[in-house]
């Protein structure tokens, strides 16, 4: 099996994708690597839209897969996302420490392919990538007033005034198009929502159509340049339209394992946790808010410590060597900065 590799630049998910790519080859997976990552782990890689492989595997968080999506275009390669600070999210059900133990699976194939799909938006007759979430279409300046008209299958549906509108796919209508009081829909429901944010007209709501609607935006006029933004990661500017949006050709596609599965790593993750607990209980609290931001933050430095805990640098640095002490925190060597110590929860440790 060919399994690509790609993750955030960030000395944490660095680590993390260093991690992954030994349990992988000491499985014997054929693995190649992002070319954008390859620098900092001393490795020949290859430019992500070259990739051709059975699985790609994306480290990081919900920014770092938006951006790998919108790099990969348009080609269907099963997706695994994993997380890289120890918590599942929303299409992340993988964590890192939850990652050998489904090698197997892997290897074997027992997963199942979840579709999403995609929107592609074309402005002035050239295509953008599909995205997976949402476009939006705003001022460049923050709470100025945008006019346009709304069409669907050519025909004028509103006129409107707002700070702009939005259009997702029912994966990102539980991203930025919920926290503007856009509708959640639940995949795989073959719709999408159109969503004027902040309308000047009380009257305006949310619409949902077909996803084979052929959504255009015309007449857009602004005091200031209008962007438009894919998936909140890719900016254009735009004219004044029209901005053309419809069904991609082809889907994001996800490994699903099953939910037996997951539930059996949740319940271990569970378990780890409550003992970890148990252990904390007798530091001092300056160990315990440390301990508590690194669980919660993921692997940092010393000066993001102090920083996320509002902890003397003194009484951060104490805290960590009791930490250390304890095997419950661990400290590797920055990969971007050598001068640089990045501590890390050791999940799973238990105290003799």
């Amino acid at each position: 099996m060919k399994i690509f590799v790609t993750s955030d630049s960030e000395s944490s998910v660095l680590d993390d994708a260093k991690q992954i790519l030994k349990i992988l080859e000491d499985s014997g997976a054929d693995v190649n690597i992002d070319e954008d990552i390859s620098q900092f782990l001393d490795r020949q890689g290859t430019p992500l839209k070259k990739v051709k492989a059975n699985l790609l595997i994306v480290i990081g968080s919900d920014k770092t897969l938006l951006n790998t999506l919108l790099k990969l275009g348009d080609k269907e390669i099963p997706i695994l996302p994993v997380a890289s600070k120890g918590q599942p999210d929303f299409l992340f059900d993988i964590t890192i420490s939850d990652f050998d133990q489904i090698m197997e699976d892997i290897l074997s194939r027992k997963w199942k392919e979840d579709h999403r799909s995609r929107l592609v938006v074309n402005i002035t007759g050239k295509n953008g990538p599909p995205i997976l979430n949402d476009i939006g279409i705003f001022a460049k300046k923050s709470a100025t007033l945008m006019r346009y008209s709304l069409y669907l299958d050519g025909e004028q549906f509103l006129k409107d005034g707002s700070d702009g509108i939005l259009v997702a796919t029912p994966t990102g209508s539980t991203a930025y198009s919920m926290s503007v009081g856009g509708p959640v829909i639940l995949s795989p429901a073959s719709v999408v929502s159109i969503l004027p944010v902040n309308s000047i007209n009380p009257a305006t709501r949310a619409v949902v159509v077909s996803e084979d609607t052929e959504i255009e935006i015309r007449d857009i006029s602004c005091s200031v340049s209008v962007e438009a933004i894919f998936d909140g990661q890719l900016r254009k500017k735009v004219s004044s339209g029209p901005i053309s949006i419809r069904k991609a050709d082809t889907d994001a596609v996800f490994v699903q394992f099953s939910r037996e599965r997951i539930a059996n790593l949740r319940g271990k993750l569970l378990r780890k946790t409550e003992e970890f607990e148990d252990l904390a209980q007798d530091l001092p609290p300056s160990a315990k808010l440390v301990l508590k931001v690194l669980e919660y933050e993921g692997p940092l430095t010393q000066k993001e410590i102090i920083a996320e805990s509002i902890l003397p640098p003194r009484t951060v640095r104490y805290a960590l060597s009791i930490l250390i002490s304890e095997g419950l925190v661990s400290k590797k060597i920055s990969l971007r900065d050598s001068r640089q110590g990045i501590y890390r929860v050791n999940e799973g440790k238990t105290k003799e």
